[in-house]
């Protein structure tokens, strides 16, 4: 079972059916006159994160609403997704797609990486530099402490959304610095 999604205050209480990642590419075509075309690479923009999900129960127009309201909230916050390490986003866009069933809210939400990103470059995601990693199958703050040559007190410390520290679930993501 994969760790739930986070932003700000709001833990989804299950995870969205579908979350995709857009990378994009600003790109410029330029006629020449009298003899075709050149293109620019105005260089990569920020990455996109998108999905849709449920909610469902008696406190499905509960968790929109929350939901709702960490939308409400200005300027950027970190979004800690089962698989990809944390990004700080701005909530770019949220839709309720109600349907005439009880209990039941369809939405969908769309979140825009930060400029100023201060967390993840591709070389962070050497092992040895990473803030965050994901958890493999049959971690334990032990174990992972050990892997990366911590202290367990101080990922313990750092790790307040572990409950356990013998049993993670695979893909939640652990701080490790």
């Amino acid at each position: 079972m994969l760790a739930p999604m986070k932003y700000r205050g709001f833990t989804w209480p299950n995870n969205p059916k579908t979350f995709e990642v857009e990378l994009r590419r600003t790109l410029h075509s330029y006629k020449l006159p009298f003899s075709g075309f050149a293109v620019q690479n105005l260089g990569v923009q920020n990455r996109v994160f998108k999905g849709e999900g449920e909610f469902m129960g008696p406190d499905a127009y509960d968790s929109f609403r929350r939901l709702a309201e960490a939308f409400s909230l200005s300027g950027a916050g970190w979004l800690e997704h089962p698989v990809w390490p944390p990004v700080k986003v701005h909530f770019a866009k949220l839709r309720l797609k109600e349907e005439p069933r009880e209990e039941y809210v369809s939405y969908s939400f769309e979140f825009w990486e930060c400029e100023e990103q201060s967390g993840y470059t591709q070389s962070e995601l050497d092992p040895d530099k990473s803030k965050y990693i994901s958890a493999q199958e049959n971690d334990t703050l032990a174990l992972i402490a050990t892997r990366y040559s911590k202290q367990l007190a101080d990922l313990i410390r750092i790790n307040p959304q572990v409950k356990n520290p013998d049993s993670i679930v695979k893909g939640q993501i652990i701080r490790i610095s």
